[in-house]
């Protein structure tokens, strides 16, 4: 069995993601000790950041607007800690559901029909995970590249960092400056790794599955086909009589292939459902904070393309979050059609022809209850969570800016 992951530019640039946060499979002794090595440098990341934020608000409370944007950044940083942390809660089950989706779903041995809707799911799995990085990517480089706009014609004393340090320490001074920045924005890039790695796998495994369940569809629908191909061209009992007996093996790895998908989406659920409910949240209030920086603030031109880059970044991937899971929702639902519209009531009605209609039966009976992600079963996760959020954040943002006009009246 050839593997197709090596071709797949969604799944290599996902798996150099979490391979940097170090929440990946290691092949020997030596690539473990890399993923522990990336892991602990993430989580150092991660707490100089925060350090440097918690300090920052605290000198700049009573400043609105400068809370804020610091606000924005400490949202980030715990959303990080919290996926990290209940992701590694779930390492053992995690690495398995990759292990078995790497020899289940990322290979080549399909026919023709069913290479098709891999292709359609790779294509699609590509230009969200693009599109997400873009934007991601760009958001840091505004950390970088909007502080370095402001120092220009300032002297070494009057340089600023991308995140105020609050020291008594000369840090406009080199080489003290260059350091801290390079150290800041090194953080900011790995946090804004963390932040879209897991999103990314997430959003993949369900696309692939939910093409899986397409797989399934087309391969009862083929089953079908077959059957009624034979039946209006039989020209004996017997020969129909050994042909059920094949239409119950095909028709049985159906039925396990439909088994193993529902329980794949058991482990997701189990494995991402915090997560999810933490995102879901998450998204509805950096929605809110960036659009107010963007819309009521005076900022930086820099700024603002970050801003900007950051706000659709943000919709772009609560819109690649919902529709994937969305798309699970309604794959796992068209099962039962594809296993109800075979000519099965012409089948002989011996053990084997009960044993199939039984079988179909099971399938019509578990595909009528979807398979779904949830926000710690508080929800299902479907198109629908994508405008709530949304709505849910306008009003957030209403409501933040009547707060502020009421300030500036005091």
């Amino acid at each position: 069995m050839r593997s197709a992951e090596g071709k797949d530019i969604s799944i290599i640039w996902t798996s150099f993601l979490m391979k940097t946060v170090g929440l990946w499979l290691a092949t020997d002794e030596l690539e473990q000790r890399r993923r522990n090595f990336a892991l602990v440098y993430t989580l150092g990341a991660i707490v100089i950041a925060t350090g440097i934020a918690m300090r920052d608000i605290y000198f700049s409370w009573g400043n609105f607007s400068d809370c804020v944007y610091i606000m924005c950044n400490i949202l980030y940083l715990m959303i990080v800690f919290f996926k990290i942390t209940a992701l590694y809660a779930h390492k053992t089950e995690f690495f398995k559901l990759v292990r078995y989706t790497q020899k289940n779903f990322w290979h080549s041995n399909y026919d023709y029909r069913e290479k098709l809707i891999l292709k359609d799911c790779k294509r699609l799995c590509t230009i969200f995970i693009v599109a997400v990085s873009f934007c991601v990517q760009g958001t840091c480089a505004g950390y970088m590249v909007t502080p370095l706009l402001a120092n220009i014609g300032k002297n070494q004393s009057e340089r600023v960092l991308p995140f105020n340090m609050w020291i008594d320490f000369p840090t406009g001074l080199s080489p003290y400056f260059e350091v801290l920045f390079i150290v800041q924005i090194l953080c900011v890039y790995h946090v804004g790794v963390c932040y879209i790695c897991f999103d990314n796998f997430l959003c993949i495994a369900n696309l692939h599955v939910a093409s899986q369940f397409r797989i399934l569809q087309y391969r009862l629908t083929k089953l079908n086909n077959e059957i009624s191909i034979e039946i209006n061209d039989r020209q004996s009992d017997t020969k129909l009589l050994n042909y059920a007996n094949i239409c119950h093996a095909k028709l049985k790895n159906c039925v396990q292939h439909h088994q193993a998908l529902t329980e794949y989406c058991k482990s997701l659920e189990n494995i991402f459902t915090l997560i999810i409910l933490g995102h879901v949240l998450f998204l509805a209030m950096i929605i809110c904070l960036v659009g107010y920086q963007l819309f009521l603030i005076d900022t930086p031109p820099s700024r603002n393309v970050s801003l900007v880059l950051n706000l659709a970044g943000t919709i772009c991937q609560l819109f690649m979050f919902t529709y994937s899971c969305n798309g699970l929702i309604y794959q796992s639902l068209n099962v039962s059609r594809a296993a109800f519209s075979g000519p099965w009531a012409s089948l002989p009605m011996d053990k084997t022809g009960k044993t199939i209609r039984q079988n179909v039966i099971i399938v019509i009976m578990r595909s009528n209850r979807s398979c779904c992600l949830t926000a710690s079963g508080f929800f299902p996760v479907s198109l629908e969570t994508y405008t709530g959020v949304l709505s849910t954040a306008m009003s957030y943002f209403t409501l933040l800016r009547q707060s502020s006009i009421n300030l500036m009246n005091t």
